[in-house]
């Protein structure tokens, strides 16, 4: 088992927006985790499970037509005690990725790209198909703009929908241990109720 370096949910059943003293560069959101801890985590029922699975299969598919260099921003009921919170599990999984385009692409390739696979940039389609609320950020274009929709992101995702309290996020990078966390998730899925980490 790997040690955990997600925080623990707090009294309100979110992830802490920041751990320790706020001027000492203390721990805080989004806070950085491998795709394995995502599993050892969250990987404690069917539903959730099911939302990895569809989570690992996303990333795989964006890595092989070249998405390899950025990072994801995890947010929503997934990354709550929503259990706790609402008596249900997690319908599906916020995911933002900050990525640079497929090398030696151009804009018109790319472009064609986006339209060929609408499985994974039509939003309905992903969310269908991996059970992730996706968006993606160009991280080559320019820094005004790309202040302009960190700030969007950073400021939905961390406040909770309803009541904009305050919480943590987490971030996932594009070239992360996907493979082990495939492995370790296959392998708690083929038990049967699955019951790795706790929340």
């Amino acid at each position: 088992m790997l040690p955990l370096v997600i925080p623990t949910f707090n009294h309100s059943h979110v992830l802490p927006p920041f751990e320790g003293e706020r001027l000492s560069g203390a721990h805080s959101s989004p806070y950085l985790v491998s795709a394995c801890e995502m599993v050892q985590r969250f990987a404690i029922g069917t539903a959730r499970c099911t939302i990895l699975d569809g989570l690992l299969r996303y990333r795989a598919e964006l890595r092989d037509i070249g998405f390899v260099e950025g990072f994801q921003w995890l947010d929503g009921s997934f990354v709550e005690d929503i259990e706790a919170r609402e008596g249900r599990p997690p319908r599906d999984i916020d995911v933002v990725s900050f990525a640079y385009p497929p090398q030696g692409m151009s804009k018109t390739e790319i472009n064609r790209i986006m339209d060929e696979r609408p499985d994974l940039f039509d939003h309905e389609r992903c969310k269908q198909g991996f059970h992730c609320d996706t968006s993606i950020i160009n991280l080559t274009t320019s820094p005004e703009r790309l202040v302009q929709q960190t700030r969007y992101w950073y400021g939905l995702f961390s406040h909770r929908r309803g009541d904009a309290l305050w919480k943590g996020m987490l971030q996932l990078p594009m070239d992360s241990d996907d493979h082990s966390a495939r492995v370790m998730l296959d392998r708690l899925m083929h038990q049967g109720e699955p019951n790795a980490g706790s929340t």
